[in-house]
């Protein structure tokens, strides 16, 4: 009989560090050495981070699925994604899903018999963002489907991660704390910055049923990365606490520097069998596609980003400037940061997430911040 390949899912909303922790994750299973693969979701047109992964562990086999929710609209592609990676024969895999994605819906397609004897769940990790997550809460309230994909995130985890709280007060993050135990009594919390979490209990069962060789266990669920600087040490809390980028063509050069060649509604209004849960409805990514040869001016950037105001939940991409070249660009909430990457980009792109993006107006806008160039 084929032995099982435990599987780790890594769940949470936009920007809150979710790829930072699958690299650390994966850095730390290349010490052991463990043969990791990972399954990555996106809403862009482009697999950023996919791209990040490739950078920096190039020999880490990737799949990613693109356009679109594991939880929905990508779910009958699952399967497969999953197949081609245990050709690969991994000891495990890593499951990250989109920032918006309900992973309770994941969790049911991993016990549909197409993947039930190949693979079972170890950990379901959510990660939260300690600085936006009360904001975020408040903002979708109205918005009843995205507020149950954001509580299912927490719902359905076992590990949960408070990230961020370097910029989050002290106040905020008991806030969080305390509103989260709300949703969940049963998981292990961490509270940390930079997604530095300790590693060894969440690879333990994996290392377990390798050495021991027998039918793992399955971890028990509810009923219902890059090194960064101010090294902190992350506080424990126990219970009870409640693809590589893509070398698809792209249409030829236009006068513009950028032009939209990604324009993606998220919409999860299908209709649903039995009472099974269901995502978010209004939220809605964009690619735009640097053309222009000449390299982008920073600050020009910058200040496109910040001037789409509060619609504008998460942005990330490769983008050519003129003096520090590639830059891997990562913007959530109001916070902007740059990267440097030796990935190899012929032309940079951005894929911006929001919520009922204006897209013909953004182009525009994008025209009009690069006509002088």
């Amino acid at each position: 009989m084929m032995s099982k390949v435990p599987v780790i899912l890594i769940s949470g909303f936009l920007g809150s560090g979710k790829t930072t922790l699958l690299l650390r994750l994966l850095a730390h299973t290349r010490q052991i050495p463990l043969h990791a693969a990972v399954l990555m979701n996106e809403m862009g047109e482009y697999d950023v981070d996919s791209a990040i992964i490739s950078a920096e562990m190039p020999d880490v086999p990737v799949e990613g699925l693109l356009e679109g929710c594991i939880c929905c609209s990508k779910r009958n592609e699952l399967a497969g994604a999953l197949h081609t990676l245990l050709n690969q024969k991994p000891d495990v895999i890593f499951m990250e899903t989109t920032g918006v994605a309900n992973p309770e819906q994941v969790l049911e397609e991993l016990r549909s018999p197409l993947l039930a004897d190949r693979l079972y769940l170890v950990h379901s990790i959510s990660v939260v963002d300690a600085e936006l997550f009360l904001e975020y809460n408040s903002r979708f309230t109205a918005d009843k489907e995205l507020v149950r994909t954001l509580h299912g995130q927490l719902r359905t985890a076992d590990f949960i991660v408070v990230n961020k709280t370097d910029v989050a007060s002290v106040r905020e993050v008991v806030k969080v704390v305390k509103n989260i135990r709300k949703l969940n009594d049963t998981a292990k919390l961490q509270t940390t910055e930079y997604s530095r979490v300790d590693l060894e209990p969440l690879l333990e069962p994996v290392l377990t049923s390798i050495s021991v060789g027998a039918k793992p266990m399955q971890v028990s669920q509810p009923v219902t990365a890059p090194t960064q600087p101010n090294e902190a040490k992350a506080a424990y809390i126990s219970g009870p606490v409640k693809n590589t980028e893509r070398s698809d063509s792209v249409p030829k050069p236009r006068s513009t520097a950028f032009k939209v060649i990604s324009a993606h509604h998220h919409s999860h209004n299908h209709t649903l069998v039995s009472n099974q849960p269901h995502s978010f409805s209004r939220l809605e990514s964009l690619t735009l596609h640097q053309y222009s040869p000449q390299p982008l001016e920073k600050q020009r950037l910058e200040d496109f980003l910040t001037g789409l105001g509060s619609s504008l939940l998460r942005a990330k991409g490769y983008c050519v400037l003129p003096e520090e070249g590639t830059m891997l660009l990562q913007f959530s909430g109001s916070r902007l940061e740059w990267q440097p990457t030796a990935l190899p980009v012929n032309q940079g792109y951005v894929t911006l997430i929001g919520e009922q993006l204006d897209k013909a107006l953004i182009t525009d806008q994008w025209e009009q911040c690069f006509l002088s160039l």
